[in-house]
């Protein structure tokens, strides 16, 4: 089959070097599409198997289409420039603009699988601080777990495909709470795109890719310490006009850079421009 194909399109595998030099043989226009840092284990540890078959699937690729500016940096070669694209992952913006009513109060929202929930663990102290400031704030979170906190209201919500939507839609502030390493550097800000398209305004920290998407002070608020964490909770609880305000904006910036449509336009004017489509 790949002797008939024009281009040879492949998404985050790590095929063996020999493999991908008989693809070339059949085809010499390839283009290689990953996220995350597919190079290392899954734990973010160094792994010289995975790094080396990245590098050749690199070497071997007339284009490749990186997440966020910190894996696009990683595509590197010794006899030439790579062609790296930045492409960000994109969200189906028809799913989040739903019409939900708003919960009363202020619901600050988290969605994650067990696998991130080491970083609301090891922020625990500033949701503890933000509980103690502002005792009638809620925490959703729409995980695979359960997580509780002494001075805040933790409202625990099991995720489904089919509810998602509807309780990031109807709560006020998404939040995205990430320490700083190479592992974290390779995430693709994907909650905060979601937060976006339904509309909320968001506090992030400054990592990687959440620091590209977000806007500080049009989209959300980009912060570090509690006392950051603390000062933008506080902006935007007392203010829905502020919340609304950021929210429109993060919607509209969704539509022109993260939505389906909008990556896929920029995947086929690359190809396009680069005479990589029949």
């Amino acid at each position: 089959m790949a002797g008939k194909a024009d281009l040879i399109f492949i998404q985050r595998k790590l095929f063996s070097p020999w493999l991908v030099r008989q693809l070339l043989k059949r085809c010499d226009k390839l283009v290689y599409d990953f996220d995350d840092a597919i190079f290392s284990k899954s734990n973010g540890d160094p792994s010289q198997r995975r790094m080396h078959r990245f590098q050749k699937m690199v070497e071997a690729a007339t284009l490749v289409l990186a997440s966020n500016a910190y894996l696009a940096e990683r595509c590197v070669r010794a006899d030439r420039e790579v062609d790296a694209l930045v492409v960000p992952t994109p969200v189906d913006e028809q799913k989040y603009q739903i019409n939900v009513d708003k919960e009363t109060g202020c619901i600050l929202v988290w969605i994650g699988s067990s696998s991130t929930r080491k970083y609301l663990e090891h922020h625990r102290e500033i949701f503890e601080a933000i509980g103690r400031k502002f005792p009638k704030i809620v925490l959703r979170i729409i995980p695979d777990f359960e997580f509780h906190l002494d001075n805040m209201t933790v409202e625990n919500i099991q995720w489904s495909a089919e509810s998602e939507a509807r309780y990031i839609a109807s709560a006020h502030v998404g939040i995205a709470r990430m320490v700083d390493n190479q592992y974290t550097r390779s995430k693709c800000a994907l909650k905060i795109i979601q937060y976006m398209a339904a509309g909320l305004p968001v506090i992030s920290s400054k990592v990687g890719a959440n620091q590209e998407v977000v806007v500080n002070g049009e989209t959300g608020v980009l912060a570090s310490s509690t006392d950051e964490w603390l000062l933008a909770v506080e902006r935007l609880s007392m203010s829905q006009e502020e919340r609304e305000r950021m929210g429109a904006a993060g919607g509209q910036r969704m539509l022109d850079h993260f939505s389906q449509h909008a990556i896929v336009k920029l995947i086929l004017d690359n190809l396009e421009k680069r005479k990589l489509l029949a």
